[in-house]
């Protein structure tokens, strides 16, 4: 059982779903609630400070709508300037020796023209440019971000393939998650996957 357990935790953080909400539509219900009791109250009580009390969520909701214009007028961008010319998806890795070259040998070739690159490596040296400004809203965190392909699919958010756990425990002789995530990708982009690898250099 011990076994099993670790198993799915390794395979749930080395293989993460691509699907995440940038935007908590499940609060939004919950904040429109709060705020029509504060205004009822204050309506019924007169008290002062039902308005102090709901301008958290008043600015909570008002910073969610504004991520959520920045997002779709940086999708509205992709699709114009690169959607339509056939790139579909954003690169981004780095110059470590875990998975440089099999990126380059493994990926690169495969993704050919639909593909932007963003190197995390030489970020001191970033242009403000539209790769910059996509990874930083739609992929930049804590941790495994690094790295990551986005695929775009119109005005929802883009899929995010995150992949520093998968080539860890590749690296730990465990290709396995690599090699699903991979599947994942490819089919997501709709190209073959070819050969299957038996780790990462």
């Amino acid at each position: 059982m011990k076994s099993g357990t670790r198993e799915l935790k390794r395979s749930r953080r080395a293989v993460p779903s691509p699907v995440r909400s940038h935007v908590p539509w499940g609060c939004l219900p919950w904040a429109a609630g709060y705020l029509g009791a504060c205004l009822f109250y204050h309506q019924t009580t007169g008290w002062v400070a039902w308005p102090i009390l709901a301008g958290p969520v008043v600015i909570a909701v008002g910073y969610g709508a504004i991520r959520l214009v920045h997002g779709l007028e940086l999708l509205w961008r992709v699709d114009g300037l690169w959607v339509q010319k056939g790139i579909r998806c954003l690169i981004v890795h780095s110059h470590s020796p875990i998975w440089e070259e099999h990126i380059h040998t493994q990926w690169l070739p495969r993704f050919g023209p639909v593909a932007r690159q963003l190197n995390w490596s030489e970020r001191a040296s970033w242009p403000g440019s539209l790769e910059v400004s996509v990874f930083r809203r739609f992929c930049l965190a804590q941790r495994n971000f690094n790295p990551a392909v986005l695929v775009f699919r119109g005005y929802r958010a883009p899929l995010v393939f995150r992949f520093f756990y998968a080539f860890h425990e590749a690296r730990n002789g465990r290709p396995q998650y690599l090699q699903e995530l991979e599947a994942h990708l490819f089919d997501a982009l709709g190209v073959e996957r070819g050969r299957r690898t038996s780790g990462c250099s």
